[in-house]
């Protein structure tokens, strides 16, 4: 049994079948001391010899991943501003649906002339249910995007 390195993907396999991984894809047996303890990302092939890059090649792959995570990051962010936002204009649906009902409940004190009035002109009025937590989360997801 041999260990193989893929050329492209740095891939390293120990007790490997020869046969089984084509030399034009793969370094049969490398030497990998120079190499040993870091990364494959910092890992050079060239050939069939496999280096370690320079300390500013290191920098840069570390630079690429930092942007790559601080561009997720941001994009996640962005996302995260969309659910608030739409929190906020479901929330804001609720207390407007709130105030609708006490402006209705106050327009029918003013038009009432007797108790009796006003319990007729009350009893005509929606009663507002409590909401589930079911219906907050599509509520909310019906305003994502807008």
């Amino acid at each position: 049994m041999a260990s193989v390195l893929n050329r492209t993907t740095k891939t390293y396999l120990e007790s490997a079948n020869t046969p089984d991984y084509p030399v034009a894809e793969w370094i049969i047996n490398p030497n990998m001391a120079a190499v040993e303890g870091y990364p494959s990302k910092y890992w050079v092939i060239n050939g069939d010899i496999v280096t370690l890059m320079s300390q500013q090649g290191m920098d840069s792959v570390d630079a690429a991943e930092l942007d790559a995570t601080r561009d997720m990051t941001a994009s996640r962010v962005d996302s995260i501003e969309d659910i608030i936002r739409a929190i906020g204009w479901t929330l804001l649906d609720e207390v407007n649906l709130h105030a609708s009902t006490v402006t209705a409940l106050l327009d029918a004190i003013d038009a009432s002339t007797s108790l009796s009035d006003l319990k007729t002109r009350a009893a005509s009025i929606n009663n507002l249910p409590q909401r589930t937590m079911t219906q907050v989360k599509n509520a909310v997801r019906s305003k994502l995007g807008n």
